[in-house]
Formats: C-alpha cells, structure tokens, sequence
C-alpha cells in the first residue's frame, strides 16, 4: 500500500499537532514563569494540553521506531534478516548529547531547576532501551502498563537517593523545569511500538488512509511535524528572544 520511501502523512500531521500543542504550552509557561501573567499550568485544560502533547510525542516514537525497524528488516530481503543495534545506539547518543546541552544551558539560566533528565535525554535513553521490544507486538501492551503503574506509584513519592532519578525515583527537594523518567513514560513509548507493529506491519499501512495534498491542514501540520526536533531544540530561545525584544521581559529576570 506504501513504498517504504514514503513517509506516513497521518503520522508527521500527528506530530505537527503535538509541536503546536508544545509551543502554546511552552509560551504560556514563559509568561507565568517570569511572572509576566498569572496562568495556571499546574491543573485543568492547560495540564492536559502540555501532558497530552508530550504523550503525543512519545507514542508517535514508538510507532516511528516500530516503522523504521520494519522498514529495515524489509530492506534486507530476501537475505537472511540482521538487526542493527548500532542504529538505535547512535540515535540515542544523538538525542540524549541534545539533552545535554539544555541541561547546560539550564544550569547557567537557572541553576534551582535546571532540566536533569528531560523530555530529549528519554528519547536518548529510550531509543536504545526500546531495542528488544521492538519485535513484540500485544506483549508491549502488558510492558506498557506495567511501566505506568509503577510510574503512577513512585510519582507522589520521594527517596534520599538520587542515583535512579531517570527512571522516576524522585530524590527529595528534588525541582526541575522537564522531567520525564522511564517510569511511567516508557510505557507509552511500548504503546507506541505496538500501534507500529500492528497498524504499519512491515512498514506499509495496514488500512486506507486519503491522499494529504486534498486538506491544506494536514499538508500544514506533516510539514511542521518533519521538522519537530528542530523546533522543539530551538523554539524556547526564539520565545526568550521575542519576549526580550518586545520588552516584556528584562534582561535582569533572566
């Protein structure tokens, strides 16, 4: 139904719509961080549209994994199939150096909070955790739930260590601006993976999908979603320099 060329519409729309639910998110949060307007981020709509997009963002890379896995094992036909770890690993090293860097820059613009163990160090970690799921289809179902419960039971709790704080073992005091540890998170990631293998099994649709050049909307938001990683790495820097250049905010609060 699909040469393995193609990228799926549905999925990078998907994506553009979690980038745009992020950005209204991330600007709203600017304004109540710098006390520029009273938001309440912490419950009600607003939480789920920041919770709901970064859901969005990991589901989607699990199905993207999934497709990518199958996209290459499809590759190699009709040879005998070989996995690559190397690919996962060098994905993961990639997105998890990206998190780094906002973990430096944190540091130095706000050493309370500074990000630890954000949303792109779990895409680094998970991109290569997610390896030996990859092959599993209902099972990750059962992995995924078990990820969350455990995640929903150490998220109200604290420990006097901190040496596991990227898989949800929250050390006390603990504050951080993005946090995003295995527990429960890489359960949706498996959820992901399993829509993957089911809905694109061999990395080709498994149903009938209408062309995307017929809805401008969805052309719109597949481009924005091809190009997520990059907005999401620099559009917090373009929100501090709109708000800087407009006068809202100043120099000194930063």
């Amino acid at each position: 139904m699909e040469r393995h060329s193609n990228r799926f519409w549905e999925i990078d729309c998907l994506r553009g719509f979690a980038v745009i639910l992020m950005l209204g998110y991330h600007f709203l949060y600017d304004l109540d961080f710098f006390g520029l307007a009273d938001v309440e981020l912490r419950s009600g709509t607003l939480l789920y549209i920041g919770r709901g997009s970064a859901f969005l963002f990991i589901l989607i890379s699990g199905t993207a994994l999934s497709i990518s896995r199958s996209r290459a094992l499809a590759s190699r036909a009709p040879r005998k199939p070989e996995e690559n770890f190397s690919k996962y690993l060098k994905r993961g090293l990639r997105l998890f150096s990206m998190g780094m860097i906002i973990t430096g820059i944190t540091w130095i613009f706000f050493p309370g909070q500074y990000i630890l163990f954000g949303i792109l160090h779990f895409f680094g970690v998970s991109a290569v955790l997610a390896y030996p799921f990859l092959k599993y289809g209902k099972e990750n179902l059962l992995f995924g739930l078990f990820f969350a419960l455990i995640g929903f039971y150490l998220k109200e709790r604290t420990f006097g260590f901190s040496a596991l704080l990227w898989m949800g073992f929250r050390p006390e005091g603990f504050t951080t601006l993005d946090y995003f540890p295995l527990f429960p998170w890489f359960g949706v990631l498996l959820a992901g993976i399993f829509l993957g293998n089911s809905l694109y099994k061999g990395g080709n649709r498994q149903f009938e999908a209408p062309e995307a050049d017929k809805f401008l909307l969805s052309k719109l938001l597949s481009r924005i979603g091809e190009h997520s990683l990059f907005i999401y790495f620099i559009h917090q820097p373009l929100f501090l320099g709109f708000l800087l250049l407009t006068g809202l905010l100043n120099p000194g609060m930063l």
